[in-house]
């Protein structure tokens, strides 16, 4: 080597290596700052690292470098997926895959074996570079090109066999055949990966990996998935004594079969495993199915009190794919005792029940208004009869606390009723409401007495003068009388006089008859007139009651208001 063709291959090497240590040293610093939690120094870094490696890029390409340009281009590529920056990161993918195809044309411009199976295996890459990015299309039909330009120069069958990897995986994804997926994805790995290394490009095998990937998330999106929910359930109400069945759910409600589940539970020492097992596989969940897997435990003492126990499955399974999934129930917390909770609650609520039929003696008896407290105990017994259902169905935590709150209601009641002072001070109020009530009729009873009879008072003065007309009219008859009697009385003495014939004289003592009821009626106190008076007798006795009563109520009417003042 001559000492100018020596120089200026150590000058390209330093080239290469600052070009290829810029990128790395703006990753390095973001790497820094991320560590730091400055994350914007980090962002800068990062974006900086990828125009580095693009412009690293620019240089290998405009020097024919096409294979260390298309690393740079992946490396830009990786780093604005790094930022989340999609379309730069695709484009950067897409020029390195352009890239990869120019550097494979070096390869197979010399003619040989060896070389054709390197530019294959980069070019294939690039194919693969292409459908990780999405664009599969492109990547077949560049695959198809090549092959097709390249004919007559790829003879070998490994060679061959290296072309035809992504026609395999197309015709895959067209038919939906998992097994010529499989087929495609083996080649993939164990003969493109491996054909990479010996030209020299291993650092492009993730690529690789990442398009058949892709290439799975395509089947996967066409193909029927599976997807799994899972259910634990322990029963309640246990003691240390007996033996009982825990049981996992597992449904189904995808499209597609789950195969090769595998389960594994996870229980707390001091549980021993009666029947069951521990680890089970399960070779298919079919789609819309669902299946209980249960176990049965015991616990490995028989202990007094309470104590806790933490119950777990965890599992995984399979699509078609061979994707693995996990799965898991739980934890759920079992808790076991040293007596039955149902019975003791059962226990309970009949003392409770007794509690509320004293409580319902003690509200009638009580000061209190009875009907709100009775319909609050018929709440209470109510509220009973829905806990002792509440225990039947197993619902344990919802009968305990109702009972808790049945009795915490008849504390506050008992405590309302055994309250003294609250029962004076309701007393005390009931009575002045009563008073009050009492108050309200009377003072407008009064007055209406009062009306009553000073209307008949006016109404009895107002009868005087017709009153009087009548006394007027009587002693005028009672002087009628008097005078007629008189006539009559000095008519008959006269007669008797007349009566000088014997003939006449035998009447005689009929005209002393008519004279003697003549002078009883002159002379009878009933036709004695007297003084007119200012008000009829009728009219003054009328009036003197009227005020009697009247002032009788008013007294008996104040002194009650008095008293209920």
């Amino acid at each position: 080597m001559s000492d100018e063709r020596a120089k200026k291959w150590i000058e390209e090497s330093q080239k290469d290596t600052i070009r290829q240590s810029a990128g790395n040293q703006h990753i390095q610093a973001a790497q820094q700052a991320e560590r730091a939690g400055d994350y914007s120094t980090m962002e800068r870094e990062y974006a900086a690292a990828g125009q580095a490696f693009l412009q690293s890029a620019v240089e290998y390409r405009s020097s024919k470098s096409f294979k260390k340009a298309a690393l740079n281009q992946c490396d830009a590529g990786d780093v604005f997926s790094e930022l989340a920056d999609a379309s730069k990161a695709v484009e950067a993918y897409r020029q390195g895959a352009d890239d990869l195809l120019s550097a494979s044309a070096e390869h197979l411009m010399w003619g040989e074996d060896a070389e054709t199976s390197k530019g294959t295996a980069v070019a294939m890459t690039a194919c693969m570079i292409y459908i990780m990015i999405g664009k599969e299309a492109d990547g077949f039909y560049k695959a198809r090109s090549f092959a097709a330009e390249n004919s007559s120069k790829i003879r070998l069958p490994a060679v061959v066999r290296l072309s035809q990897i992504p026609q395999m995986l197309e015709s895959a994804i067209q038919s939906l055949n998992l097994n010529a997926f499989a087929e495609a994805e083996n080649a993939a790995v164990t003969e493109l990966k491996s054909a990479l290394a010996s030209s020299g490009s291993p650092e492009f095998s993730k690529y690789v990996d990442r398009g058949l990937d892709m290439v799975r998330e395509i089947l996967r999106g066409k193909l029927k998935v599976p997807k799994i929910s899972s259910h634990l359930s322990i029963p309640i109400d246990l003691t240390f004594t007996e033996d009982f069945s825990v049981k996992i759910s597992i449904k189904n409600s995808g499209e597609g079969d789950a195969t090769n589940m595998k389960l594994e539970w996870h229980i707390d020492e001091g549980l021993n495993i009666v029947s069951g097992e521990r680890n089970k596989t399960i070779h298919t969940v079919p789609a819309g199915e669902t299946l209980d897997v249960s176990i049965s435990l015991r616990s490995a003492e028989a202990l007094g009190g309470t104590r806790e126990f933490s119950i777990l499955v965890r599992g995984t399974y399979e699509d078609k794919l061979k994707t693995e999934y996990s799965l898991q129930a739980g934890p759920t917390i079992l808790i076991l005792k040293d007596y039955k909770e149902s019975e003791k609650l059962l226990h309970d609520s009949s003392i409770t029940e007794g509690r509320v039929s004293f409580l319902r003696a003690s509200v009638e008896e009580s000061e209190f208004e009875a009907d709100p407290l009775i319909r609050i105990v018929d709440g209470l017994t109510a509220s009973l009869t829905q806990a002792r259902t509440d225990v039947e169905e197993s619902n344990l935590d919802i009968a305990k606390a109702r009972l808790q709150i049945v009795n915490d209601m008849i504390d506050q009641i008992d405590s309302l009723l055994g309250d003294n002072a609250l029962i004076q001070k309701i007393t005390e109020a009931k009575l002045a409401e009563k008073k009050a009530y009492a108050l309200s009729k009377i003072v407008p009873a009064l007055d209406e007495v009062i009306a009553i009879t000073s209307k008949q008072e006016i109404k009895l003065e107002t009868e005087l003068p017709l009153a009087l007309s009548e006394w007027d009219n009587s002693a005028e008859k009672k002087k009628r009388i008097h005078a007629a009697a008189v006539i009559i009385n000095d008519i008959a003495g006269k007669m008797k006089i007349r009566l000088t014939t014997p003939e006449l004289q035998t009447l005689d003592s009929s005209i002393s008859d008519i004279q003697m009821e003549a002078n009883k009626i002159v002379n009878d106190s009933h036709l004695v007139v007297g003084t007119r008076p200012e008000s009829p007798e009728k009219i003054e006795m009328a009036l003197v009651v009227s005020r009697s009563i009247r002032n009788e109520i008013t007294q008996l009417m104040e002194k009650k208001k008095s008293e209920l003042e």
